[in-house]
């Protein structure tokens, strides 16, 4: 392995591009792999056995064709549920988790959401995460289950119809406040949700918005300095989609996104 090996990211779908995009503007020389496996959308309708075996494949399938010197988990709902269950390999997996003691230290009424999809709300793993983050008694948590917000970034109607996106997301926010109507920050556990943040900012402009990719990108940079950072290189990303080729080509085109989407067979 060199330093020239590729980043892998990937998850099932549009959500890597919000972790992508903030790795590249900390590391911009680095070269990248960017899989959407759209094939295996949504992770968070997955049983565990299921999203095992598909994050365990989909690691080696990268490791086996694109030797990538790192990978990132950019999606919640594996990092929090299995990626304690992969196995050990040379190249260091770094996932994404909800970034509670930031929310903590941002809120002023000590009332947090996190927002993330059906099958990590219900997790016992993510009941896990958060008491391991030994956060203060007084701190009041919902989980909310975001995953049709999700669903809006992951078919592109975010970009193709605002009107009913900002509907969906203003009904959500009222459930949310139905549950505890002093909430005042909320933390983004799906890596799709930072693509809403015009229509947050718009309905909730007061409500503070925690981001993990900001965490995720300084984590990659760190295990990077230690060894095989690439500081000279003039960076490339190859985009790889594993189902609906044309749909992913239209989101992050209306994203800004010009390189060539490769459409590829994943067997599992």
């Amino acid at each position: 392995m060199n330093k020239k090996n590729p980043i892998a990211i990937f998850d099932s779908g549009v959500g890597s591009l919000s972790i992508i995009k903030e790795v590249r503007k900390l590391l911009p020389n680095e070269n990248y792999i960017y899989l959407a496996d759209k094939k295996h959308f949504p992770y968070g309708e997955k049983t565990h056995n299921d999203l095992l075996n598909i994050i365990q494949n989909t690691i080696e399938y990268l490791l086996k064709y694109f030797k990538p010197k790192l990978i990132v988990l950019a999606s919640n709902t594996p990092s929090i549920q299995i990626l304690h269950k992969i196995k050990k390999y040379e190249t260091e997996i770094i996932g994404v988790f909800p970034p509670i003691p930031e929310a903590v230290n941002i809120s002023k009424t000590g009332h947090i959401a996190i927002l993330a999809t059906q099958n990590t709300v219900k997790s016992p793993e993510l009941d896990e995460y958060i008491k391991s983050q030994k956060i203060p008694s007084a701190v009041a948590i919902t989980k909310f289950n975001a995953s049709s917000m999700v669903g809006l970034v992951e078919t592109g109607l975010f970009l193709s119809n605002e009107e009913k996106s900002l509907q969906l997301i203003s009904d959500e926010l009222a459930k949310l406040d139905k549950i505890d109507n002093l909430i005042d920050t909320i933390t983004l556990s799906s890596t799709h949700l930072p693509f809403l943040n015009k229509y947050f900012n718009a309905l909730r402009p007061n409500l503070n918005l925690i981001d993990p990719a900001k965490i995720v990108s300084e984590k990659v940079k760190k295990s990077l300095e230690r060894n095989f950072q690439d500081s000279e290189g003039k960076g490339t990303l190859q985009i790889l989609v594993s189902q609906e080729k044309e749909l992913l080509e239209t989101i992050i085109r209306k994203l800004g996104i010009y390189e060539e989407v490769n459409e590829m067979c994943l067997d599992f």
